[in-house]
């Protein structure tokens, strides 16, 4: 699904992003080159984000 029509960032790309550790969209997008256009994108991006990072914090819990 595409998150961000102006950069044509995925959400595939911006979840793969909060893996690696970048910890918000603005993070997220330098890491691809992008920065924000109309910024319509922002908060769905963070929310995404955060999505990954609760995944990741449930994930190392179990592992533990």
């Amino acid at each position: 699904m595409i998150i961000c029509s102006c950069n044509v960032i995925r959400e595939r790309d911006i979840r793969d992003a909060a893996r690696k550790g970048h910890p918000c969209a603005v993070s997220a997008y330098r890491s691809m080159g992008c920065e924000f256009q109309c910024g319509g994108c922002e908060d769905h991006a963070d929310h995404i984000i955060a999505e990954e990072k609760a995944l990741g914090v449930a994930a190392n819990k179990t592992a533990a």
